[in-house]
């Protein structure tokens, strides 16, 4: 059973941190669902906790050093039985669930050789409330609350 540790919005940082300084050349990523939303938490200055624990971080990524770092990420997997979590590296085609010129609303940084890509807080949340499951009506909450949206 997968581990359900990813909380606060410094564990995102620390991972993007971490994959930043293990490559060894530039890389790129597009970072979309639960973990998006914390990264705009800590960009905001906050570390406030998710209402409901998350399993794992939704990266998106054409190069192939991301996505070895991801491959051994997995469930089950050594990273996660050290931070309680897992990388469920994501197709492509999940973009296509945000809305309509999402990459200009976008947020980008780089963490020594990678470059993040999030979307907004509203962009990431629109696929979640067309799910409409109580643990994503929750996190469009917390990002009220916080003032994101």
């Amino acid at each position: 059973m997968p581990l359900r540790n990813l909380s606060r919005p410094s564990q995102v940082i620390a991972w993007l941190q971490e994959w930043g300084d293990q490559l060894g050349a530039p890389a790129e990523m597009i970072l979309i669902g639960s973990a998006g939303i914390l990264w705009h938490v800590a960009a905001a200055g906050k570390d406030d906790p998710l209402p409901e624990n998350s399993m794992d971080v939704d990266p998106i990524t054409d190069s192939e050093a991301v996505a070895e770092l991801a491959y051994d990420a997995m469930i089950g997997s050594e990273f996660e039985k050290r931070h309680g979590w897992h990388v469920n590296l994501m197709p492509h085609l999940a973009l296509r669930d945000l809305p309509e010129g999402w990459r200009s609303r976008c947020a980008k940084t780089t963490y020594r050789h990678l470059t993040v890509e999030v979307p907004s807080v509203a962009d990431l949340l629109a696929p979640k409330l067309k799910r409409n499951e109580p643990r994503d009506r929750a996190h469009q909450e917390y990002a009220r609350m916080l003032g994101l949206i």
